[in-house]
């Protein structure tokens, strides 16, 4: 097997005349750039299946997904890369319906457009009906903003080394943010932001430091740190109403002007970057998943597990010390793992209702299961209160005819986590509380309130549809 398909290779290098001897037109600098890219993209290959870096078991879904998140990183990456310019700077997905990983959230639209921390920029955008940031009720049933939306000035992404070292030493910080609670806005729905290294005298406006004094929590070390990247996050909870901002972002020394011609050395130098960092991510979300949160066994042999086993870890702050992971978000996840005629029960009470709350579930690679066509998450919306107080999800292969099925979409095991934001920060005796119970889907009932209401294969089917016309908003390609 391994020979016929070197041989294949082999043509295709003939073919395309990869890697192959130079010609009078060859260049130097391009085709060393190339055989980097193609070493990294044979290191990310090796990622998936060398026990060295982690991967999951290797079944057939597992490996098919895993080949799928190693493309989807070459996507997100060629995409950041050839259109990242401080300079020049545009919104781009980060992640969506292709480029899932980090255990992203399906309430959520990432986008991240890159930065100088030298310059000032302007975001300039409108947004629909915002009300309900003003008082956190549910309720509009028109065009309205998304639940929460925060904008964050942060240092870089995590992941490009390989190394779990680098949380350690706060690579990745957040300097500076403002949402939807902090967000002024125009009666018309408008508004604005600055972004520099300091506000500019009597500026009163929306602004986000660019360059700021940050220490570190674990080494204790205090440096200037400087931002790489705006982040958006637009988080929608009524997947019916909600609709995505209409945003553009400049920098304000350079509209009007020309971007630079495409040269070798820059092919060559992002040639470079991609096949250094792409095996890299897929080690790092691994070796985060094994070391640190334990999904697949007892790393540290302390007879405990980070991520419990069909069971569930107290809402809290994330516990990285990059704060990237979302301003002012707390989290709760465990690990599920079901037979078929099982259930996981997550029960959940909030003592102040949180202003957003969602709840998803996670392959063994880090990703989102397809949120458009399965119920493999719901939002504060989708799940409301039950008569009790709480709410109850309900993870199974088998939709249990009730309100609260998450759907594990066929995958025996995987994560799940829950984010939670609230206008202020809740005191001790106000954090949510959360419990995860495996119990039978035959005896189901026990576990619920009787009054859970009964969902029929048609209303499900409408949930269905609606996800899927949301999905197709939120991540329109035209």
């Amino acid at each position: 097997m391994k020979q016929s398909r070197c041989v294949c290779l082999l043509a295709l290098y003939a073919v395309f005349g990869w890697g192959l001897a130079t010609t009078a037109n060859a260049n130097p600098e391009l085709e060393s750039g190339w055989d980097d890219f193609l070493y990294g993209l044979r290191q990310a290959e090796d990622s998936l299946r060398n026990p060295e870096y982690f991967p999951p078991e290797a079944t057939d879904r597992n490996l098919a997904e895993g080949y799928r998140y190693l493309l989807a990183h070459v996507s997100r990456m060629i995409e950041m890369e050839m259109r990242q310019d401080p300079r020049f700077p545009e919104f781009n997905r980060s992640m969506d319906m292709l480029r899932k990983w980090t255990a992203e959230n399906p309430d959520t639209m990432y986008l991240k457009a890159p930065i100088d921390a030298t310059g000032y920029y302007r975001v300039r955008g409108t947004v629909s009906d915002a009300r309900e940031w003003n008082t956190s009720e549910r309720g509009i049933s028109g065009p309205k903003a998304p639940r929460m939306v925060t904008f964050a000035t942060i240092t870089d992404v995590p992941g490009a080394t390989g190394q779990l070292a680098e949380m350690a030493v706060c690579k990745s910080q957040t300097l500076d943010f403002v949402n939807s609670f902090t967000l002024h806005i125009q009666a018309d729905g408008n508004f604005q932001i600055l972004i520099g290294p300091e506000r500019p005298e009597n500026f009163t406006g929306n602004f986000l430091v660019s360059r700021k004094l940050m220490s570190c929590p674990t080494t204790r070390a205090e440096s200037m740190r400087e931002a790489q990247w705006l982040s958006v996050r637009e988080i929608f909870s009524d997947w019916e109403h909600e609709v995505p901002l209409d945003m553009e972002i400049q920098r304000l020394d350079s509209i009007g002007a020309r971007r630079a011609p495409v040269t070798s050395e820059f092919m060559r130098e992002k040639l470079v970057k991609i096949g250094r960092e792409l095996p890299n991510q897929i080690r790092f979300w691994q070796a985060l998943q094994e070391i640190a949160l334990e999904v697949r066994s007892d790393y540290n042999r302390d007879g405990l597990r980070s991520m419990p086993v069909n069971g569930i870890n107290p809402p809290a702050p994330p516990f990285t010390a990059s704060g990237v992971a979302g301003a002012r978000q707390l989290y709760a996840a465990g690990v599920f793992e079901l037979e078929v005629d099982e259930a996981l029960v997550v029960r959940v009470v909030a003592p102040v209702e949180p202003h957003y709350v969602g709840f998803q579930l996670s392959n063994l690679w880090f990703e989102g299961p397809d949120q458009q066509n399965y119920t493999s998450s719901l939002s504060g919306h989708q799940l409301p209160v039950a008569s009790d107080g709480a709410r109850y999800y309900i993870v199974a292969h088998r939709d249990p005819g009730v309100r609260g099925w998450v759907d594990t979409t066929g995958l025996e095991k995987g994560t799940h986590s829950m984010r939670f934001i609230f206008r202020e920060d809740p005191s001790p005796e106000q954090m949510p509380t959360a419990t995860a119970q495996l119990v039978k889907l035959t005896l189901l009932r026990d576990f619920l309130p009787e009054d859970i209401p009964i969902v029929s294969p048609t209303q499900r089917t409408n949930e269905i549809a609606v996800r899927q016309s949301h999905i197709k908003r939120r991540w329109r390609g035209h």
